[in-house]
This record gives C-alpha cells, structure tokens and sequence, in this order.
C-alpha cells in the first residue's frame, strides 16, 4: 500500500535551538521539506538533523544555515532515515516560519 504523509506549521524562533519539525520518516523513501522565514525584516537559522533508529545517534545532516526574511531552503532527502528533526533559532532577532513538508512511500 502506497503511504503518503504531509503536513505544514508554523512557528515563531527563540534564542535557543528548538525542533520546528520533528518527523518520523521510517516508511518513506521519498521526503521534501521547505521552510520559509515568513518574517518581515529578521534573520533566522536553522540546521537539519538525522536518526537511523528511534534514539539513536544524531546526525547533521545539514549545517547551520542563515535565511533572510521571505527565504526559503529547500531540503529533498531519498535516503532511508527513522527520524528527520529541523531545528530552527533566531538569526537577527525572533523570525516567524513556516514548515511544508511531504514524503512518499510504499
């Protein structure tokens, strides 16, 4: 049977690292994910981490990225992940986001 999970939200960043999406992708093989700074004039950042298991290691999988007001970043992954997590925190002050996201499976 053919899975597709989608979603989006929204969010608003704080001084600290936060997880905006955290994701559970065992039965996807395909994921997108976007994320714009929908804010009007700050910075944020985010970065993207990565599980092969339920609590195991993380890794980063995308580093620590700048998106100016009205950006958007782009992520497309194919390989086999557990677990995605975006962690989103202020850039030049507190940004306001939204989070698109779909994958495909079977």
């Amino acid at each position: 049977m053919w899975k597709i999970d989608r979603g989006s939200k929204t969010g608003a960043t704080t001084a600290v690292y936060t997880d905006a999406l955290d994701w559970l992708t065992t039965e996807l093989g395909e994921k997108t994910i976007l994320l714009k700074n929908t804010g009007s004039s700050v910075s944020l950042k985010y970065k993207m981490c990565g599980y092969a298991t339920e609590n195991g290691i993380e890794v980063e999988l995308v580093s620590e990225n700048t998106l100016l007001a009205g950006e958007i970043a782009e992520l497309h992954y194919q390989r086999q992940w557990h677990r995605l997590v975006l962690k989103v925190a202020n850039g030049s002050g507190e940004a306001d986001y939204q989070i698109d996201y779909e994958g495909q499976g079977a």
